[in-house]
């Protein structure tokens, strides 16, 4: 999907890719979420326009489409949405091991909540062995 706001030549696109592997019933799908959304730094606490990369149980995140260097785990983490900031669209991903929150800030409400759910999936594919499949946004 393309924001028809944006009139330069840099696009806000976002899409959700199936990356299925049929060949094994043991394989779960894969769904891949790929967009710019404005993430909050942790000591600055300044937004900044960076690109994620949802892949697997991992949130990839980066300065530019080709460079996401960085990744959050999300087998572990809680979702939840949040104002901080008095920001609209706005969630958190907090770690649970390290005690650690992202901030994380999306155009509108309908990016906000496929950015979310796809994350809630991605979390809850990571815990197969689980008994628990159960994804909960907060």
């Amino acid at each position: 999907m393309a924001s028809s706001q944006d009139t330069n030549s840099d696009s806000r696109t976002n899409s959700l890719t199936n990356t299925s592997n049929s060949q094994n019933d043991d394989d779960f799908t894969h769904m891949e979420l790929k967009g710019w959304l404005m993430k909050r730094s942790k000591m600055a606490r300044k937004w900044k326009r960076q690109w994620f990369l949802l892949k697997n149980t991992d949130l990839c995140y980066g300065d530019k489409p080709e460079h996401t260097p960085k990744k959050i785990p999300l087998s572990e983490a809680d979702i939840s949405e949040t104002t901080v900031d008095k920001k609209r669209y706005a969630f958190r991903i907090k770690l649970r091991d390290k005690g650690r929150s992202y901030y994380i800030h999306a155009e509108n409400e309908s990016m906000q909540n496929d950015w979310m759910q796809a994350i809630c999936f991605a979390k809850a594919a990571g815990r197969q062995g689980d008994n628990s499949q159960a994804c909960v946004i907060q």
